[in-house]
């Protein structure tokens, strides 16, 4: 089982973590968000918060949150600190 998540994860940050630096910083209402395609799938919420915020995705899950369909995204960051970010499925904006 751990195995299994182990390879999950590094399928989902490899092919990230190589051709992330092209996409734009600037965020825009519409079909995409930095070239990422709307609504949000579990693969492009851990491909937009890798972008947005560096470090490593440790783990991506569905939810609701204050009345949105979001998707939870843990992630390790270089110095260390694991922070959590909630993505509104349907913009690609982080909830406050």
């Amino acid at each position: 089982m751990f195995l299994g998540r182990m390879l999950l994860l590094l399928s989902l940050t490899l092919p990230f973590m190589v051709g992330a630096d092209h996409l734009p910083d600037d965020v825009e209402a519409g079909t995409s968000v930095n070239d990422i395609p709307l609504p949000l799938t579990e693969k492009t919420a851990a491909e937009l918060a890798l972008v947005e915020n560096g470090g490593k995705v440790l783990s991506v899950r569905s939810e609701r949150y204050e009345n949105h369909e979001t998707f939870r995204v843990k992630m390790l960051h270089d110095d260390g600190k694991v922070k959590t970010y909630h993505l509104d499925r349907e913009t690609g904006y982080t909830m406050p």
